[in-house]
Protein backbone atom coordinates (compact mmCIF):
# COMPACT_ATOMS: atom_id res chain seq x y z
CA UNK A 1 0.00 0.00 0.00
CA UNK A 2 1.51 3.41 -0.95
CA UNK A 3 2.22 5.93 1.79
CA UNK A 4 0.47 9.31 1.82
CA UNK A 5 2.43 12.56 1.78
CA UNK A 6 1.87 12.80 5.54
CA UNK A 7 3.03 9.25 6.27
CA UNK A 8 6.24 9.43 4.20
CA UNK A 9 8.20 11.75 6.58
CA UNK A 10 7.42 9.57 9.62
CA UNK A 11 8.30 6.40 7.74
CA UNK A 12 11.57 7.80 6.37
CA UNK A 13 12.82 9.07 9.72
CA UNK A 14 11.80 5.87 11.53
CA UNK A 15 13.86 3.78 9.11
CA UNK A 16 16.87 6.11 9.35
CA UNK A 17 16.81 6.19 13.16
CA UNK A 18 16.70 2.41 13.25
CA UNK A 19 19.72 2.25 10.96
CA UNK A 20 21.67 4.71 13.09
CA UNK A 21 21.24 2.61 16.23
CA UNK A 22 23.01 -0.31 14.58
CA UNK A 23 26.73 -0.98 14.79
CA UNK A 24 28.59 1.83 12.95
CA UNK A 25 32.18 2.70 12.15
CA UNK A 26 34.15 2.86 15.38
CA UNK A 27 36.18 5.84 16.52
CA UNK A 28 39.77 5.56 15.28
CA UNK A 29 42.63 6.59 17.58
CA UNK A 30 46.20 6.98 16.36
CA UNK A 31 49.55 7.92 17.96
CA UNK A 32 48.49 7.13 21.54
CA UNK A 33 45.23 9.00 21.16
CA UNK A 34 46.63 12.36 19.97
CA UNK A 35 45.09 11.81 16.51
CA UNK A 36 41.41 10.88 16.27
CA UNK A 37 38.94 10.25 13.47
CA UNK A 38 35.17 10.59 13.96
CA UNK A 39 32.32 9.66 11.62
CA UNK A 40 28.97 11.47 11.88
CA UNK A 41 25.75 10.62 10.09
CA UNK A 42 22.46 12.51 10.15
CA UNK A 43 18.95 12.22 8.73
CA UNK A 44 15.93 14.49 8.90
CA UNK A 45 12.64 15.64 7.45
CA UNK A 46 11.32 19.21 7.24
CA UNK A 47 7.93 20.60 6.30
CA UNK A 48 8.55 24.13 4.93
CA UNK A 49 5.57 26.37 4.13
CA UNK A 50 7.58 28.71 1.88
CA UNK A 51 10.73 27.22 0.37
CA UNK A 52 11.37 30.32 -1.80
CA UNK A 53 11.00 32.97 0.98
CA UNK A 54 8.67 35.05 -1.22
CA UNK A 55 5.08 36.17 -1.40
CA UNK A 56 3.12 33.15 -2.63
CA UNK A 57 6.12 30.81 -2.29
CA UNK A 58 5.33 27.08 -2.41
CA UNK A 59 5.40 24.60 0.46
CA UNK A 60 7.12 21.22 0.43
CA UNK A 61 8.50 18.33 2.42
CA UNK A 62 12.29 18.11 2.38
CA UNK A 63 14.09 14.86 3.26
CA UNK A 64 17.74 15.29 4.17
CA UNK A 65 20.79 13.27 5.07
CA UNK A 66 24.44 13.96 5.76
CA UNK A 67 27.73 12.18 6.29
CA UNK A 68 30.96 13.72 7.62
CA UNK A 69 34.43 12.54 8.61
CA UNK A 70 36.35 14.62 11.16
CA UNK A 71 40.05 14.49 11.99
CA UNK A 72 41.50 16.06 15.15
CA UNK A 73 45.06 16.28 16.40
CA UNK A 74 46.13 17.66 19.78
CA UNK A 75 49.90 17.37 20.05
CA UNK A 76 52.79 19.79 19.72
CA UNK A 77 52.38 23.51 19.14
CA UNK A 78 49.70 23.26 16.44
CA UNK A 79 46.29 21.66 17.01
CA UNK A 80 44.39 20.49 13.93
CA UNK A 81 40.66 20.09 13.38
CA UNK A 82 39.55 19.17 9.85
CA UNK A 83 36.39 17.72 8.36
CA UNK A 84 34.95 16.71 5.01
CA UNK A 85 31.32 15.83 4.36
CA UNK A 86 28.28 15.95 2.12
CA UNK A 87 24.69 17.13 2.71
CA UNK A 88 21.87 15.74 0.55
CA UNK A 89 18.26 16.93 0.34
CA UNK A 90 15.31 15.59 -1.65
CA UNK A 91 12.21 17.75 -2.22
CA UNK A 92 8.86 16.01 -2.48
CA UNK A 93 7.22 18.42 -4.99
CA UNK A 94 9.89 20.85 -6.24
CA UNK A 95 12.36 18.18 -7.32
CA UNK A 96 14.36 20.67 -9.35
CA UNK A 97 15.61 22.04 -6.01
CA UNK A 98 17.21 18.73 -4.96
CA UNK A 99 20.87 19.08 -4.04
CA UNK A 100 24.02 17.23 -3.01
CA UNK A 101 26.38 19.70 -1.36
CA UNK A 102 29.95 18.76 -0.38
CA UNK A 103 31.82 20.72 2.31
CA UNK A 104 35.32 20.96 3.72
CA UNK A 105 36.78 22.82 6.71
CA UNK A 106 40.16 22.94 8.44
CA UNK A 107 41.49 24.87 11.43
CA UNK A 108 45.09 25.07 12.63
CA UNK A 109 45.37 26.56 16.12
CA UNK A 110 48.37 27.70 18.16
CA UNK A 111 47.49 28.20 21.84
CA UNK A 112 50.93 28.18 23.45
CA UNK A 113 53.80 30.66 23.40
CA UNK A 114 53.71 34.44 23.33
CA UNK A 115 51.95 34.70 19.96
CA UNK A 116 48.74 32.69 19.58
CA UNK A 117 46.26 32.44 16.74
CA UNK A 118 44.47 30.33 14.18
CA UNK A 119 44.36 29.70 10.44
CA UNK A 120 40.96 28.64 9.07
CA UNK A 121 40.03 27.33 5.61
CA UNK A 122 36.65 26.23 4.30
CA UNK A 123 34.79 25.45 1.10
CA UNK A 124 31.17 24.40 0.77
CA UNK A 125 28.38 24.22 -1.77
CA UNK A 126 25.25 25.82 -0.32
CA UNK A 127 21.61 25.81 -1.42
CA UNK A 128 19.21 28.14 0.38
CA UNK A 129 16.21 30.44 0.18
CA UNK A 130 17.43 34.03 -0.24
CA UNK A 131 15.06 36.50 1.45
CA UNK A 132 16.77 39.45 -0.24
CA UNK A 133 15.97 38.12 -3.73
CA UNK A 134 12.91 36.02 -2.79
CA UNK A 135 14.10 32.91 -4.56
CA UNK A 136 16.44 29.97 -3.99
CA UNK A 137 20.07 30.00 -5.09
CA UNK A 138 23.04 27.67 -5.07
CA UNK A 139 26.60 28.85 -4.59
CA UNK A 140 30.12 27.74 -3.80
CA UNK A 141 31.40 29.58 -0.71
CA UNK A 142 35.15 29.75 -0.11
CA UNK A 143 36.66 31.30 3.04
CA UNK A 144 40.14 31.75 4.50
CA UNK A 145 41.17 33.60 7.64
CA UNK A 146 44.22 34.25 9.79
CA UNK A 147 43.87 35.65 13.32
CA UNK A 148 46.71 36.32 15.78
CA UNK A 149 47.02 37.73 19.31
CA UNK A 150 50.19 39.22 20.75
CA UNK A 151 50.70 40.64 24.28
CA UNK A 152 52.76 43.86 24.19
CA UNK A 153 53.26 44.66 27.87
CA UNK A 154 51.48 43.75 31.09
CA UNK A 155 48.13 45.45 30.38
CA UNK A 156 48.22 45.93 26.58
CA UNK A 157 47.89 43.43 23.77
CA UNK A 158 47.25 43.46 20.03
CA UNK A 159 45.05 41.22 17.91
CA UNK A 160 44.67 41.28 14.17
CA UNK A 161 43.40 39.30 11.25
CA UNK A 162 43.27 38.84 7.50
CA UNK A 163 40.32 37.37 5.66
CA UNK A 164 39.21 36.31 2.20
CA UNK A 165 35.83 35.08 0.97
CA UNK A 166 34.38 34.21 -2.43
CA UNK A 167 30.72 33.52 -3.27
CA UNK A 168 30.38 31.93 -6.70
CA UNK A 169 26.81 31.24 -7.86
CA UNK A 170 25.93 28.10 -9.80
CA UNK A 171 23.69 27.85 -12.91
CA UNK A 172 22.27 31.38 -12.74
CA UNK A 173 24.03 34.11 -14.77
CA UNK A 174 21.73 36.78 -13.24
CA UNK A 175 23.46 36.41 -9.86
CA UNK A 176 26.71 38.27 -9.21
CA UNK A 177 29.79 36.53 -7.80
CA UNK A 178 31.47 38.44 -4.97
CA UNK A 179 35.06 38.34 -3.67
CA UNK A 180 35.91 40.11 -0.40
CA UNK A 181 39.24 40.91 1.25
CA UNK A 182 39.45 42.19 4.83
CA UNK A 183 41.98 43.20 7.47
CA UNK A 184 41.46 44.28 11.08
CA UNK A 185 43.49 45.30 14.12
CA UNK A 186 42.43 45.77 17.75
CA UNK A 187 44.25 47.18 20.78
CA UNK A 188 43.22 45.60 24.11
CA UNK A 189 43.64 47.15 27.56
CA UNK A 190 43.12 44.98 30.66
CA UNK A 191 40.74 46.83 32.97
CA UNK A 192 40.63 44.00 35.52
CA UNK A 193 40.95 40.24 35.76
CA UNK A 194 37.39 39.99 34.43
CA UNK A 195 37.17 42.44 31.52
CA UNK A 196 39.14 44.10 28.72
CA UNK A 197 38.56 47.38 26.92
CA UNK A 198 39.43 47.46 23.20
CA UNK A 199 39.43 49.77 20.19
CA UNK A 200 39.85 48.68 16.60
CA UNK A 201 39.80 49.38 12.86
CA UNK A 202 38.56 47.18 10.01
CA UNK A 203 39.16 47.53 6.27
CA UNK A 204 37.17 45.52 3.73
CA UNK A 205 37.27 45.56 -0.08
CA UNK A 206 34.69 43.74 -2.21
CA UNK A 207 34.83 43.13 -5.94
CA UNK A 208 31.95 41.69 -7.98
CA UNK A 209 31.83 39.84 -11.29
CA UNK A 210 30.12 42.95 -12.74
CA UNK A 211 33.36 44.84 -12.06
CA UNK A 212 31.82 46.92 -9.25
CA UNK A 213 33.65 47.52 -6.01
CA UNK A 214 32.80 48.51 -2.42
CA UNK A 215 35.34 49.77 0.12
CA UNK A 216 34.33 49.62 3.81
CA UNK A 217 36.16 51.30 6.68
CA UNK A 218 34.97 50.89 10.27
CA UNK A 219 36.16 52.10 13.68
CA UNK A 220 34.84 50.59 16.90
CA UNK A 221 35.29 50.44 20.68
CA UNK A 222 34.10 47.68 22.97
CA UNK A 223 34.24 45.63 26.12
CA UNK A 224 35.11 41.95 26.44
CA UNK A 225 34.70 39.59 29.38
CA UNK A 226 32.26 40.31 32.21
CA UNK A 227 30.05 43.11 30.89
CA UNK A 228 28.00 43.43 34.09
CA UNK A 229 27.64 40.97 36.99
CA UNK A 230 26.66 37.50 35.65
CA UNK A 231 26.61 38.73 32.03
CA UNK A 232 29.64 37.64 29.97
CA UNK A 233 30.58 38.19 26.35
CA UNK A 234 31.74 40.88 23.95
CA UNK A 235 30.06 44.18 23.04
CA UNK A 236 31.31 46.75 20.51
CA UNK A 237 29.91 49.81 18.75
CA UNK A 238 31.36 52.17 16.14
CA UNK A 239 30.92 53.95 12.84
CA UNK A 240 31.58 52.75 9.30
CA UNK A 241 31.60 54.17 5.79
CA UNK A 242 30.99 52.27 2.52
CA UNK A 243 32.34 53.84 -0.68
CA UNK A 244 30.90 52.17 -3.80
CA UNK A 245 32.31 52.27 -7.33
CA UNK A 246 30.41 51.11 -10.40
CA UNK A 247 32.61 52.75 -13.01
CA UNK A 248 30.85 56.11 -12.77
CA UNK A 249 31.24 56.75 -9.05
CA UNK A 250 28.63 56.80 -6.32
CA UNK A 251 27.72 58.41 -3.01
CA UNK A 252 29.26 57.00 0.16
CA UNK A 253 27.06 55.52 2.88
CA UNK A 254 27.74 56.18 6.56
CA UNK A 255 26.16 54.19 9.36
CA UNK A 256 26.70 52.96 12.89
CA UNK A 257 28.13 49.48 13.25
CA UNK A 258 27.65 47.18 16.20
CA UNK A 259 28.35 43.66 17.37
CA UNK A 260 27.37 41.95 20.61
CA UNK A 261 27.24 38.39 21.90
CA UNK A 262 26.48 37.99 25.61
CA UNK A 263 25.12 35.25 27.85
CA UNK A 264 23.44 35.17 31.25
CA UNK A 265 23.40 31.99 33.33
CA UNK A 266 20.38 31.83 35.63
CA UNK A 267 21.77 28.60 37.06
CA UNK A 268 23.65 25.51 35.89
CA UNK A 269 20.68 24.37 33.78
CA UNK A 270 19.32 27.61 32.33
CA UNK A 271 21.08 30.06 30.00
CA UNK A 272 19.95 33.12 28.05
CA UNK A 273 22.09 34.30 25.11
CA UNK A 274 21.68 37.56 23.22
CA UNK A 275 23.22 38.72 19.92
CA UNK A 276 23.15 42.02 18.03
CA UNK A 277 24.84 42.85 14.70
CA UNK A 278 24.79 45.84 12.35
CA UNK A 279 26.88 45.89 9.18
CA UNK A 280 26.87 46.49 5.44
CA UNK A 281 26.31 43.56 3.11
CA UNK A 282 25.86 42.89 -0.63
CA UNK A 283 23.08 40.84 -2.22
CA UNK A 284 23.39 38.36 -5.08
CA UNK A 285 22.01 41.10 -7.37
CA UNK A 286 24.92 43.42 -6.44
CA UNK A 287 22.87 45.73 -4.20
CA UNK A 288 24.28 47.17 -0.95
CA UNK A 289 22.14 46.74 2.16
CA UNK A 290 22.44 48.04 5.71
CA UNK A 291 21.63 45.00 7.85
CA UNK A 292 20.52 45.08 11.50
CA UNK A 293 19.78 41.87 13.43
CA UNK A 294 19.02 41.09 17.07
CA UNK A 295 18.10 37.85 18.77
CA UNK A 296 17.58 36.04 22.07
CA UNK A 297 18.08 32.31 22.66
CA UNK A 298 16.89 30.50 25.80
CA UNK A 299 18.12 27.03 26.72
CA UNK A 300 17.04 24.79 29.58
CA UNK A 301 18.68 21.43 30.34
CA UNK A 302 15.85 19.47 31.92
CA UNK A 303 18.14 16.48 32.44
CA UNK A 304 21.32 14.96 31.07
CA UNK A 305 19.25 13.59 28.16
CA UNK A 306 16.56 16.23 27.48
CA UNK A 307 17.16 19.89 26.53
CA UNK A 308 14.54 22.50 25.65
CA UNK A 309 15.15 25.74 23.77
CA UNK A 310 13.35 28.79 22.42
CA UNK A 311 14.47 31.77 20.37
CA UNK A 312 13.18 35.03 18.96
CA UNK A 313 14.73 37.53 16.56
CA UNK A 314 14.35 40.86 14.77
CA UNK A 315 15.85 42.04 11.49
CA UNK A 316 15.90 45.18 9.36
CA UNK A 317 17.35 45.47 5.84
CA UNK A 318 17.66 48.90 4.19
CA UNK A 319 18.48 48.60 0.49
CA UNK A 320 20.86 51.34 -0.67
CA UNK A 321 21.81 53.08 -3.91
CA UNK A 322 20.19 52.77 -7.31
CA UNK A 323 19.98 49.00 -7.03
CA UNK A 324 17.87 49.34 -3.88
CA UNK A 325 15.05 51.25 -5.59
CA UNK A 326 11.71 49.49 -6.10
CA UNK A 327 11.13 49.51 -9.90
CA UNK A 328 8.79 52.27 -11.02
CA UNK A 329 8.48 53.95 -7.62
CA UNK A 330 11.69 55.86 -6.84
CA UNK A 331 11.40 54.47 -3.28
CA UNK A 332 14.13 52.41 -1.62
CA UNK A 333 13.12 48.95 -0.48
CA UNK A 334 13.09 48.24 3.26
CA UNK A 335 12.34 44.90 4.97
CA UNK A 336 11.56 44.29 8.63
CA UNK A 337 11.30 40.76 9.99
CA UNK A 338 10.34 38.97 13.18
CA UNK A 339 10.91 35.31 13.93
CA UNK A 340 10.55 32.85 16.76
CA UNK A 341 11.10 29.16 17.31
CA UNK A 342 11.14 26.29 19.80
CA UNK A 343 13.05 23.03 19.95
CA UNK A 344 13.66 19.94 22.05
CA UNK A 345 16.55 17.48 21.80
CA UNK A 346 16.88 14.02 23.31
CA UNK A 347 20.18 12.18 23.76
CA UNK A 348 19.23 8.53 23.37
CA UNK A 349 22.77 7.26 23.92
CA UNK A 350 26.38 8.33 23.52
CA UNK A 351 26.04 7.75 19.78
CA UNK A 352 22.50 8.94 18.99
CA UNK A 353 20.77 12.29 19.40
CA UNK A 354 17.29 13.24 18.16
CA UNK A 355 15.69 16.66 17.83
CA UNK A 356 12.35 18.28 17.02
CA UNK A 357 11.99 21.98 16.17
CA UNK A 358 9.51 24.56 14.90
CA UNK A 359 10.17 28.04 13.49
CA UNK A 360 8.06 30.94 12.23
CA UNK A 361 9.08 34.10 10.36
CA UNK A 362 7.14 37.14 9.15
CA UNK A 363 8.77 39.61 6.77
CA UNK A 364 7.17 43.01 6.15
CA UNK A 365 8.35 44.87 3.05
CA UNK A 366 7.33 47.84 0.92
CA UNK A 367 8.13 45.62 -2.10
CA UNK A 368 5.11 43.38 -2.68
CA UNK A 369 6.93 40.17 -3.64
CA UNK A 370 9.05 40.42 -0.48
CA UNK A 371 6.15 40.54 1.96
CA UNK A 372 5.78 36.94 3.16
CA UNK A 373 5.33 34.45 5.99
CA UNK A 374 7.31 31.27 6.47
CA UNK A 375 7.00 28.44 8.99
CA UNK A 376 8.59 25.02 9.27
CA UNK A 377 8.93 22.06 11.53
CA UNK A 378 11.84 19.61 11.48
CA UNK A 379 12.51 16.18 12.90
CA UNK A 380 16.03 14.75 12.80
CA UNK A 381 18.59 12.39 14.25
CA UNK A 382 22.38 12.24 14.25
CA UNK A 383 24.96 9.67 15.27
CA UNK A 384 28.67 10.23 15.96
CA UNK A 385 31.31 7.52 16.35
Amino acid sequence: MPFSVYQRPIFAVSICVALLTQQASALVKLNDGTDRIYVTGSVGVTQDSNIFASSGGGSDYVYSGGLAVEYTRKAGWIAVNASVGVDISQFDRFRGENFQNPRFAAEFTKQTGRTTGALTLSAQRQSRADAALNTRNTSWNYNAGLNVHYPIIERYSLSGGLGYSLIKYVDNPAFVDLASYSANINLFYILSNERDLFAGYRFRFSNSSRNTQDTDQAFNVGLSGRIIPRVNGTVSVGYQVRTPSDGVGGASYGSTTASAAVSYAFNKKTTLTGKVAKDFSTTASDTSIDVTTAGLDFQYAYSAKITFGANTGYGNNRFLGRGGLIPGTGVHREDTSFDWGARVSYVYSQHLQTNLSYSYMKNWSNAGSSDFERSSWSLGASSRW
